[in-house]
């Protein structure tokens, strides 16, 4: 496992081996511009000045908040340790995603699982061309491991699948890595 640190996200990589891989990348809570959802604050409600060169009308009531995110990136192996990344599947989670993982991963019985369905487009033009079905499963329990598969629809009928087994010791990392970044994603 490694982390690399940056301004706005926080990664952290678990290699599982001949299977595949989950990456998580976590997005600190920030303010942006309603008309310009690129121009991203994380220091707080305020406009920094090099944003006011370039948009000089622009004021804190332009700004909105937005929750922290947990962005699971997860991929199969190409080759022994070779993963193939070119065709990772990434979920954004929410708070709520994340509270309903926790729950399977914390003390998840012989066959809980969770299922969550994310559609990239959904109150837009976009709606409905893209879906994304996470499912973590525990047959035997967390203790022994979970399994962790995501699928991804897309309008012109591919489809791209990935699943990944986590060991009962990788279960717990995960869960913990969770864990931690809820009380972040509120900026607490």
């Amino acid at each position: 496992m490694g982390v690399r640190r940056s301004q706005c996200r926080e990664t952290l990589r678990i290699r599982v081996g001949k299977w595949g891989a989950l990456q998580l990348n976590y997005q600190k809570p920030h303010y942006y511009v309603k008309s310009n959802p690129k121009l991203k604050n994380y220091e707080g409600k305020f406009i920094p000045h090099d944003w006011l060169e370039h948009y000089p009308s622009l004021s804190k009531d332009d700004l909105t908040s937005r929750e922290g995110a947990l962005f699971l990136e997860i991929t199969s192996t190409k080759d022994k340790n070779i993963y193939d990344w070119d065709n990772k599947i990434v979920m954004a989670l929410s708070l709520h995603d994340m509270g309903k993982i926790l729950m399977i991963l914390e003390g998840g019985q012989a066959g809980s699982e969770v299922k969550i369905m994310h559609d990239p487009g959904a109150k837009s033009a976009t709606a409905g061309k893209i879906q994304k079905h996470l499912n973590i499963s525990s047959p035997k329990g967390v203790k022994t491991g979970a399994m962790v598969s995501v699928m991804q629809k897309s309008a012109d009928g591919d489809t791209v699948s990935h699943t990944v087994p986590l060991s009962g010791d990788e279960v717990r990392v995960l869960a913990t890595c969770i864990r931690k970044v809820i009380p972040s994603s509120l900026g607490w």
